[in-house]
């Protein structure tokens, strides 16, 4: 078995201090208070389950390659963040693979490309005071620190690239053919052509994002342009289409993901093989489950359920048993990490975008 290590707890051969000193200041700017006066007898005072940096290292026994994988820039492309889900329960035999499997969850929570902007329209020059910086830090100093073989970002695009280049659905996204030493649409059109092996057209889309003349110069502002220009590490967009079911999502992520870890020589267990035959099992819903505590009283919710509480009160609100859960107000700043409120108020219990339940607070 490989060794597994959360990196939210411990951050394994890379300089931690440094990683997060530039975090944690990032990590200041989503915690406003939202106060409706100053009166807070006659107010709750709500207090939302953290969303750290969510980031896993697996490390193989036998050496290998540095891959390192990243889902959920936009939080209605859920084909990539669920593929990088699967990938966390998985034991890694040779190499050493890192997940980043949501990293914009406020997005992901409210089904939106981007719930404060275009995540991946800020990876070149981002103001401390935006919304996003403490993530788009994160990434980079992991990136840093990492230091991969190659990155791996996935999406879902609209439509079929195949049918229409104007559509990005089911591609590999590359930003030159060559860059430097990096032969990126070679190794690109190999996945393509193992991946027509397996029933699924996924044609390389060139944005040739360098070049003065491209089309695509909102390119030279995204994750995998940061990746080449700045590290010179090769970067690879994968693109499922939001025109099919999560299951073709998925599988799209997966058959291109076990190429590319090939090529990058790294290896998983269960095989990719394993876990495409046994894809409904990977994909059955998670229940998402919450510890309310009021005061000294604590409450483990997993049913829509109605507290009737007197103002005043402090709740605060955490996900105890698994990943992608969160706790959204409605009508309330999703960034927002603790907030005064007067009125009577409803939460929304998420599993990723999926709203399970709801927990209704009345005086």
């Amino acid at each position: 078995m490989g060794k597994y290590i959360q990196m939210e707890n411990n951050y394994s051969k890379m300089d931690r201090r440094k990683f997060l000193k530039a975090s944690l200041v990032g990590a200041s700017l989503l915690s406003p208070n939202l106060l409706f006066g100053n009166d807070k007898k006659h107010k709750y005072h709500f207090i939302m389950p953290p969303k750290p940096f969510e980031y896993y290292i697996k490390e193989g026994k036998q050496k290998g390659g540095k891959i390192l994988l990243i889902g959920g820039i936009h939080g209605n492309e859920e084909g990539g963040y669920k593929a990088s889900d699967i990938l966390i329960d998985t034991d890694i035999k040779k190499g050493v693979l890192a997940i980043l499997p949501r990293s914009n969850p406020e997005s992901i929570f409210t089904d939106l490309r981007g719930y404060n902007g275009d995540m991946n329209r800020k990876f070149a020059n981002l103001s401390p005071k935006d919304s996003d910086y403490y993530k788009i830090n994160s990434i980079k100093n992991f990136i840093n620190d990492f230091k991969p073989d190659v990155i791996l970002s996935l999406h879902d695009g609209y439509g079929f690239y195949a049918k229409h280049h104007n559509q990005w659905g089911e591609c590999i996204v590359i930003d030159e053919w060559q860059y430097n030493n990096l032969e990126l649409g070679k190794i690109a059109s190999f996945v393509s052509e193992n991946l027509k092996k397996q029933g699924f057209n996924i044609p390389v889309n060139n944005t040739k994002t360098f070049q003065k003349n491209s089309h695509h110069k909102e390119q030279r502002k995204s994750l995998t342009y940061y990746s080449l220009q700045n590290h010179n590490i090769p970067a690879f967009c994968i693109e499922g289409s939001k025109q099919t079911s999560l299951k073709r999502k998925v599988q799209v992520h997966l058959f291109a993901l076990a190429k590319f870890f090939e090529i990058y020589n790294v290896e998983i267990e269960p095989t990719f093989n394993h876990i495409l035959s046994n894809i409904d099992k990977y994909l059955l819903p998670k229940k998402t489950q919450v510890l309310v505590t009021i005061g000294n009283e604590k409450k483990l919710i997993s049913n829509t359920t109605t507290l009737h509480i007197p103002k005043g009160k402090e709740i605060k609100f955490n996900i105890n048993n698994n990943r992608g859960g969160g706790v959204i107000a409605k009508g309330i700043n999703v960034n927002y990490k603790s907030f005064y409120y007067r009125h009577n108020i409803n939460f929304h219990v998420q599993n990723d975008s999926n709203t399970q339940f709801f927990i209704k607070i009345k005086g």
